[in-house]
C-alpha cells in the first residue's frame, strides 16, 4: 500500500470517527468523505487536517436534509451542532470562518450557500457585539456577579432548593435572550432590533427580581430603582417599574424603539412561552420566574429549547460565550477587548464596527468618531429620528404651498404623490412582515420613509427605504433587496443617491453616508450592467460616449438641472427654461448683474474653443449634449473607473503617467467599442484585464512594467470593498437553452473572451505598428473635491465657496449672496473681495468703505466664476 493510500485510509478513519461522535447519517457522511478526498487531491490544504475535515462535514450536513418521524417535515443541518463539530475538530469559530471561505472557493459552492455563511458570520458578529454589551449592563442592574465558572444546576431530590445566585441569573438571562431571539428568524441578526430585544430581556428579568423583592440580586445603586427601595417599610407596587428608558439613557438605546420592541415583539413571545409551558410562573403577570422551585425548572427548560433550535438549524451555539473556555472556542484568546471590534470588522458585510470606506464620495464624510458598533447603529437612527421628529406621513404644509404656487391641484397630489407612496408602503410592509416585525413596528418604520414623475418619486422612496433599513441594520433586507421590493432597476436607482446625500449630508450619520456611497459603487460597477438593465435599451439607440465628451465644469447651479436630466428623456431647452424660470428683478442676481460682461468676454487662451456646430463640451458652456441621462451616467461611471484604475496602479507601483493613460485608453475602448464585455460582468474584471494586457505589451528591458495576474489580484484584494468572488467567478458564456451560463476565474475569462475582443487594439501599444492610436486624457476623479459640507471652492487663493443654501447663512465674519434673494450690494462686496489679492482688503470702520489694492485675482478665478454664470444662463 502506498503512502498516499495509507494517508487516505487514515483520513477516512478519522472522518468516520467524527461522524460517529456527531451521529451523522450515512448519506451526509459519504458526501463529506468524497468532497474531502476530491479537494485534498486537487489542492494543498495548509494547517491542521482536522480543520478542513470540519469544513467538509459542515458543508455535507448543511446541504443535506433530515426527515423527522413525528411531523414528516425535514430539518436542515443534519441535527449537527456547529459548536460541537468545531470542538471535536479543535478549531475556533474565527478559524472556521477563514477556512470555510477557502473551502467554498475550492468546492465551487453555490451563491446560496455562500450567502448562508455570510449570514452566519453576520450573526456571529452581532452576537459578539451584544454579549459585550450584555455583561456591563447586567452588572449595572444586578450585583454579586463573580468570575467563577457556571456550575451544573442538576440537584438531588433530597437536596434543599436555594434561591438563585447572580451567576445563575446571568446564565438564565442570556439563555432567555437567545431563545427569544431564535423566534425572530429573519431579523435575528439585525443589530439594532436585537439590541432592543436584549434591553427588553433585561427589563423583564429585572421586573421579576423586583417583584420577588430580591434585594440580594439587584444593585442598590441602579438608577431605575425607587428611592425607598431599601427601606423596611417599602411597599411593592402592583406592577414593576419599566427600566427601558433608563437603560437607553445610560447604554446607547432608542427609548421609543425599545419600548415598541418590548410591547409588540418581546411580550407576545414571552406570553407564548408561558402558554406552552416553557416558562413556569404567574402567567397573568408574567412574573414568578425566579421563585424557588421555578427558577431551576425554567433554566433547564430554556436550555433544552435552545439545544433543539441549534440542532435544527445547524448554527453555532450562542451559549458559547458563557463557557469557561469561551475565548479559546471563539478564537479571541489572544485578542484584547479593544481589538475584538477589529476581529468582528474582518467579517465582510457584518462589520458594522468599521465598514470599508468607498474610494469615491469621501468628500461627503465628516470626521471619524470613536463609536462602538451599537452606538454607531443607534447614532444613525437617532439622527433620522431628530430630523423627522416633527414630520408626518403625508405632504407637509410647505410642500402643499409649493404645489399650490405651481398650480397643482389637490386631486393631482393625491393621484400622483399620496397614492403611489401608499402603494410602495404596502410593498415595504410585506417585506418587513417576512422579518416577523409587529404591525406597530412596520407602521413606525414606514412613516420614517416619507411631482408627478413616478420613476423619480419611486427612486427617492427607495433610497429613503435603504437609509432606514441600513440604520436599523436589517441584514435580511440588505441591498440590493430594496430594488426587488419595489421592482426598480439599478440604472434608475443610482441617479438619486448623490442627490439625497447632498441634501442630507448634515443630517445623516457617517455610517449611512458611507453605506450609500458603497451602494452607488455597487450599482455602477455591476448592477447596471446586468442583461435586464434598461441601460442596454439606451445603448442600442445611442453609442457609448468617450470620457472627454461627458465632462463639464459643474457648479451647484448646474446641478439643479441634473435631477431633470436623470429622470426625463432629453427635452427642449425651452421647456427647461420654463420649468426653472426665475422671477428676477434687475440688480438682484448674479445673472442680471454680470450678464453683459460675461457675454462680451473672450475665451481664455487656456480654454478649448467653443464649438457650436457639434455640441462639444467647453468649460464655459453647458451644451445641449450634457442634458442627457446617458451622458450623466457615463460621467459618473468613468469617474468611478478612473479612481479605481489609479488606486490599482498605485498598489501595483505603476507610476508612469503615460502607462496609466494607455491603461485608461484601453479600458475606455473596451467600454465604448466592446461594450458587450460589460454585460453581466463587473467593472473590476475588465479593469484588471486592461492593466494586465497593457503592462504585458508595454514591457521592455528598459521599462519593466509587466505584472502577473497573481500580482494584480493580490493588490485588488487590498482595495476597500473588494470581493474575491469578482475574479474567481467571471461569466465566460451566456446561458443557451437549457444550459447554465459558463463561469470561470479571471484568467479563464481573459484567455477565452477578453483577448478575442481586445488583442488587435492592445497590440497598437507595442510601438511596432503604424496604426498606433492616440492616448485618451485621464479624467479628473470627480467626487472628492467637487463638494464638501463647506461647499464648492472656486478659488485656491480665496475662501470663496458656492453651495445650495439649505440652512440660514451665517452672520458673523462671512460674506454671503443668495441668488434671486440678496441685494446687489452683497454681490458687490464679494466681487470686491475676489478682485483683490489675499489680505488686500480692510475696512476703515464698521460699515465703512472698502479700501482695496489694485492687483486683481488670477484669471482662473474669473474663469470659474464665469463658468458659474454660464451654467445659470444655459438654464
Amino acid at each position: 500500500m502506498s503512502k498516499q493510500e495509507e494517508s487516505e485510509d487514515n483520513w477516512m478513519a478519522e472522518l468516520d470517527n467524527l461522524c460517529s461522535k456527531l451521529n451523522v447519517d450515512p448519506v451526509a457522511a459519504k458526501k463529506a468523505k468524497d468532497s474531502f478526498l476530491e479537494i485534498k487531491r486537487n489542492y494543498t490544504l495548509d494547517g491542521e487536517i482536522q480543520h478542513w475535515m470540519a469544513c467538509a462535514l459542515y458543508v455535507a450536513c448543511r446541504t443535506s436534509i433530515t426527515p423527522t418521524v413525528q411531523t414528516g417535515k425535514v430539518v436542515e443541518g443534519n441535527c449537527v451542532s456547529l459548536t460541537r463539530l468545531l470542538r471535536l475538530c479543535n478549531i475556533s469559530l474565527i478559524q472556521f470562518f477563514n477556512k470555510i471561505k477557502n473551502w467554498m472557493e475550492m468546492a465551487l459552492m453555490s451563491t446560496d450557500f455562500k450567502d448562508r455563511i455570510t449570514r452566519l458570520e453576520h450573526k456571529f458578529a452581532v452576537s459578539t457585539v451584544l454579549f459585550r454589551k450584555f455583561q456591563p449592563i447586567f452588572q449595572e442592574i444586578f450585583s454579586g456577579l463573580t468570575n467563577e465558572p457556571l456550575k451544573c444546576n442538576t440537584k438531588s431530590k433530597k437536596q434543599k432548593l436555594q434561591p438563585c445566585t447572580t451567576n445563575a441569573l446571568f446564565e438564565f438571562t442570556w439563555c432567555l435572550y437567545v431563545c427569544v431571539k431564535g423566534e425572530f428568524h429573519n431579523s435575528a441578526d439585525d443589530l439594532v432590533d436585537m439590541y432592543h430585544v436584549l434591553l427588553s430581556c433585561l427589563d423583564f428579568v429585572f421586573a421579576n427580581a423586583f417583584m420577588s423583592r430580591r434585594i440580594d440580586l439587584i444593585n442598590p445603586a441602579f438608577k431605575g430603582l425607587p428611592p425607598d427601595w431599601l427601606k423596611d417599610d417599602f411597599e411593592l407596587p402592583k406592577k414593576a417599574p419599566c427600566i427601558i428608558s433608563v437603560l437607553c439613557e445610560i447604554k446607547e438605546g432608542l427609548a421609543v424603539e425599545a419600548a415598541t420592541m418590548k410591547e409588540y415583539s418581546w411580550r407576545p413571545v414571552i406570553k407564548s412561552f408561558f402558554d406552552k409551558g416553557i416558562l413556569k410562573g404567574n402567567c397573568d403577570q408574567l412574573a414568578g420566574l425566579l421563585d424557588i422551585g421555578n427558577f431551576d425548572v425554567n433554566l433547564k427548560s430554556l436550555n433544552n429549547l435552545y439545544e433543539t433550535y441549534v440542532l435544527s438549524v445547524g448554527e453555532f451555539d450562542e451559549r458559547i460565550f458563557l463557557g469557561e473556555h469561551a475565548n479559546e472556542q471563539i478564537g479571541t484568546k489572544k485578542v484584547s477587548g479593544d481589538e475584538i471590534s477589529q476581529v468582528i470588522a474582518s467579517f465582510g458585510p457584518s462589520g458594522r464596527a468599521c465598514p470599508d470606506t468607498p474610494l469615491t464620495g469621501r468628500c461627503y464624510l465628516a470626521g471619524r468618531e470613536e463609536l462602538t458598533p451599537v452606538s454607531e447603529a443607534t447614532n444613525s437612527l437617532a439622527r433620522l429620528a431628530t430630523y423627522l421628529r416633527n414630520t408626518k406621513p403625508y405632504p407637509s404644509t410647505p410642500l402643499m404651498r409649493l404645489f399650490a404656487e405651481c398650480g397643482v391641484s389637490e386631486e393631482t397630489i393625491n393621484t400622483n404623490v399620496i397614492k403611489p407612496c401608499n402603494g410602495w408602503t404596502e410593498q415595504f410592509s410585506k417585506s418587513l412582515q417576512e422579518c416577523k416585525c409587529s404591525n406597530e413596528t412596520i407602521t413606525f418604520r414606514c412613516n420614517m420613509i416619507l411631482l408627478s414623475q413616478e420613476t423619480y418619486q419611486l427612486t427617492v422612496f427607495a433610497c429613503c427605504t435603504e437609509v432606514v433599513l441600513h440604520a436599523y441594520g436589517v441584514n435580511s433586507l440588505r441591498f440590493p433587496r430594496v430594488l426587488q421590493i419595489y421592482g426598480l432597476s439599478a440604472f434608475h436607482f443610482y441617479k438619486i443617491i448623490e442627490l439625497v446625500v447632498q441634501a442630507l449630508v448634515d443630517k445623516l450619520s457617517r455610517d449611512v453616508i458611507k453605506h450609500l456611497n458603497a451602494v452607488e459603487e455597487e450599482v455602477l460597477e455591476s448592477l447596471v450592467w446586468t442583461s435586464e438593465s434598461p441601460l442596454w435599451d439606451q445603448l442600442s439607440k445611442t453609442p457609448v460616449p468617450a470620457s472627454t465628451e461627458v465632462y463639464v465644469q459643474e457648479s451647484p447651479l448646474f446641478r439643479r438641472n441634473i435631477v431633470i436630466d436623470r429622470y426625463l428623456a432629453p427635452i427642449a431647452d425651452q421647456a427647461k427654461k420654463q420649468l426653472f424660470k426665475d422671477n428676477i428683478k434687475p440688480g438682484q442676481s448674479l445673472l442680471v448683474q454680470t450678464n453683459s460682461v460675461a457675454l462680451k468676454q473672450a475665451p481664455s487662451p487656456s480654454s478649448p474653443p467653443h464649438n457650436t456646430s457639434n455640441g462639444e463640451t467647453t468649460p464655459n458652456s453647458t451644451p445641449k449634449k450634457t442634458h442627457n441621462s446617458l451622458i450623466l451616467f457615463f460621467r459618473k461611471f468613468y469617474s468611478l473607473a478612473v479612481v479605481r484604475m489609479i488606486d490599482l496602479c498605485t498598489r501595483l507601483r505603476l507610476t508612469d503617467e503615460e502607462l496609466k493613460r494607455k491603461i485608461w485608453t484601453c479600458l475606455e475602448y473596451s467600454v465604448m467599442h466592446q461594450t458587450q464585455l460589460m454585460k453581466d460582468r463587473h467593472l473590476d474584471q475588465i479593469l484588471m484585464c486592461a492593466v494586465y494586457v497593457i503592462c504585458k505589451v508595454s514591457n521592455s528591458t528598459n521599462n519593466q512594467v509587466e505584472r502577473t495576474f497573481a500580482d494584480i489580484m493580490k493588490c485588488y484584494r487590498q482595495r476597500p470593498l473588494a470581493d474575491n468572488h469578482v475574479y474567481r467567478s467571471v461569466l465566460i458564456k451566456q446561458s443557451t437553452g437549457d444550459n447554465s451560463p459558463e463561469r470561470g476565474d479571471l484568467i479563464n475569462f481573459y484567455n477565452k473572451v477578453y483577448v478575442q475582443c481586445m488583442q488587435n487594439f492592445a497590440l497598437r501599444f507595442t510601438g511596432k505598428h503604424k496604426d498606433e492610436c492616440s492616448l485618451s486624457p485621464l479624467p479628473a476623479g470627480r467626487g472628492d473635491a467637487a463638494y464638501s459640507p463647506a461647499g464648492q471652492r472656486v478659488s485656491d487663493r480665496h475662501q470663496l465657496y458656492v453651495k445650495p443654501l439649505t440652512t440660514p447663512p451665517p452672520t458673523n465674519h462671512h460674506l454671503t449672496y443668495r441668488f434671486s434673494r440678496s441685494p446687489a450690494k452683497d454681490l458687490h462686496a464679494i466681487n470686491t473681495l475676489v478682485s483683490c489679492e489675499v489680505g488686500g482688503m480692510k475696512r476703515v470702520a464698521e460699515g465703512g468703505d472698502v479700501i482695496k489694492r489694485p492687483r486683481c485675482a488670477a484669471p482662473g478665478v474669473a474663469r470659474k466664476l464665469q463658468g458659474l454664470v454660464s451654467d445659470r444662463q444655459a438654464v
